[in-house]
């Protein structure tokens, strides 16, 4: 029995590994032509960091990239000292990969389908590329739910995620209010609601904290909100209520998410409503079903075209 599970984490480590490394190669081609995005500003910043002291160098950064979200700062302040952007980036989005893998895997989706997704799929894509914050973010959120039975280590992730993207917040906001509402009428019915009553705006503590971040974030991304801004969100939606066993907890994860597509809008608030589909998606058949298939085959084409993009390549 032990050499079988011993088999079984070696092949799980292996193609987790190999994965990683394509994405570290294909990464390292991609960043050493592109030319497009906010790769160019991220990499302005980066380079030039190692000229600056820690404050000056946090001054210098917010006025290229608008962000308070320290902890993507002092990362970049102390790797640019040491590797050159292609290779962080490189080096980062392996580590994302291989992360995301491990989640993927949790989930009991398919190595395949584990595959296909994160070597071609448009929001990875997006993340390894343009969303550099995110991605770091996503990182730590993912090792939060990796070591989800470990409340030290769940506590730590989430603080480095939430400092290094505020979106993070959102993720965690939407797991937590699913889960008290739940609580909370089962307390109610119980009639022993009145500590974790006076408990609850502890939930609001992250928002009051990065207050003034959030309210940057709204004027620069809110603008008159249309149906458009909703289709996909809403597909995703449809998609994981269709896979899950639980239709309101799946409804409550995506309520938080409806109104931040309200507020700022669909870009990135979809990437998030993508990855609760895929939690649902992915444990349904392994990832061997109708939505993530058909999703998977349209955020491949996409990542084509997105491709091109931050090659600087005009068709």
């Amino acid at each position: 029995m032990a050499v079988i599970n011993h088999i079984k984490i070696s092949r799980s480590f292996f193609i987790k590994f190999t994965t990683a490394t394509l994405v570290l190669l294909i990464s390292y081609f991609v960043m050493s032509s592109a030319t497009g995005g906010d790769i160019y500003y991220y990499k302005l910043v980066y380079d030039d960091l190692p000229d600056y002291q820690l404050f000056d160098g946090f001054l210098f950064y917010y006025n290229w990239i608008s962000s308070t979200e320290f902890g993507h700062y002092l990362l970049v302040w102390i790797v640019s000292r040491l590797i050159d952007h292609n290779t962080f980036i490189s080096f980062s989005n392996a580590i994302f990969a291989y992360v995301a893998m491990s989640v993927f895997r949790k989930w009991k989706a398919s190595f395949t389908i584990s595959f296909l997704i994160v070597l071609t799929n448009f929001y990875f894509y997006v993340m390894y590329f343009s969303t550099e914050r995110l991605k770091i973010g996503f990182i730590f959120l993912a090792l939060s739910f990796l070591y989800s039975n470990k409340l030290k280590s769940v506590c730590g992730f989430a603080f480095l995620a939430s400092v290094t993207h505020i979106q993070s917040i959102m993720v965690y906001m939407s797991v937590i209010f699913s889960r008290c509402y739940v609580i909370i009428v089962k307390l109610f019915k119980s009639g022993k609601t009145f500590k974790y009553v006076i408990a609850f705006p502890l939930l609001l503590l992250p928002v009051l904290l990065f207050r003034e971040h959030i309210f940057l974030k709204f004027q620069a991304y809110y603008h008159e909100t249309d149906l458009t801004d909703f289709v996909r969100i809403i597909l995703f939606f449809l998609l994981a209520i269709l896979y899950s066993k639980n239709k309101m907890e799946t409804a409550l994860l995506f309520f938080p998410i409806f109104i931040s597509v309200f507020l700022f809008g669909g870009d990135r608030i979809n990437i998030i409503g993508y990855f609760i589909f895929l939690y649902y998606g992915l444990q349904f058949r392994r990832g061997w079903n109708f939505g993530v298939l058909i999703t998977s085959g349209y955020f491949a084409y996409m990542t084509i075209n997105f491709c091109i993009n931050v090659l600087g390549v005009v068709v």
